[in-house]
């Protein structure tokens, strides 16, 4: 089905294409664990090419989903993990199974969770260890959605997978929040205060009478 999208594609320029959710699984490491979809994320649209050739959902019974960037939820340094494979004029990104897993957390369906028992199966990772890292990583998952998204519930889903997957529950604020957070401060510098507090602080100072000690403002000349 990629190749097929691939030569669907135009030849006269190079294209550079995301494949994730369960497709990079199966291609790396379980031929067997099959998905109805293929999800891809492209520069440019490319549903129009994809319904000329015959991919698109209800056209093949395993079809091209061409998605946003912001449908694979994944940390800043995923593509450093990545797969690049060349595919004619395509080069194909494959995310690291450990991105792949995290970015299901959001939702954590059964075939989700059957995505992490495979993996693990497999592969012997993510211990929890690992996967508390992976997930401090993308911690703004946790933070309140917005009105119109329909989204799950990350904090419940953490939980519940991680009696799936370690048989023990886990304070997601204590042991990913909190660290991910204080982590983030420190790489900006912080000193714990907030942006807000330095300000209410120097509004402070500039507007304080001058106390006995002060340096005097200076004297101008009368016009």
């Amino acid at each position: 089905m990629i190749d097929r999208l691939v030569d669907a594609l135009p030849k006269d320029r190079p294209w550079e294409l995301i494949i994730f959710g369960s497709a990079p699984l199966q291609l790396g490491l379980d031929p067997s664990f099959l998905s109805g979809d293929v999800d891809v994320i492209s520069p440019e649209d490319i549903t129009g090419y994809c319904h000329a050739a015959g991919l698109l959902k209800g056209q093949a019974r395993i079809y091209v989903e061409p998605c946003t960037a912001t449908a694979f939820t994944a940390s800043a340094d995923w593509p450093v993990r990545a797969c690049r494979c060349q595919r004619k004029h395509a080069t194909l990104l494959l995310p690291h199974p450990i991105d792949i897993l995290v970015s299901k957390i959001k939702r954590l369906e059964e075939k989700d969770l059957n995505a992490f028992r495979m993996v693990i199966a497999k592969t012997g990772h993510p211990t929890e260890a690992e996967l508390i890292a992976a997930v401090q990583r993308v911690v703004d998952i946790y933070r309140p959605s917005f009105d119109e998204e329909s989204a799950g519930n990350p904090t419940a889903n953490t939980r519940i997978l991680w009696q799936e997957l370690f048989r023990k529950d886990i304070d997601v604020r204590q042991q990913i929040i909190a660290p991910a957070l204080a982590l983030r401060q420190q790489s900006y510098g912080g000193s714990g205060r907030s942006l807000k507090q330095s300000l209410e602080t120097l509004g402070a100072t500039a507007t304080a009478p001058n106390q006995p000690g002060d340096p005097a403002e200076p004297k101008t000349n009368s016009p």
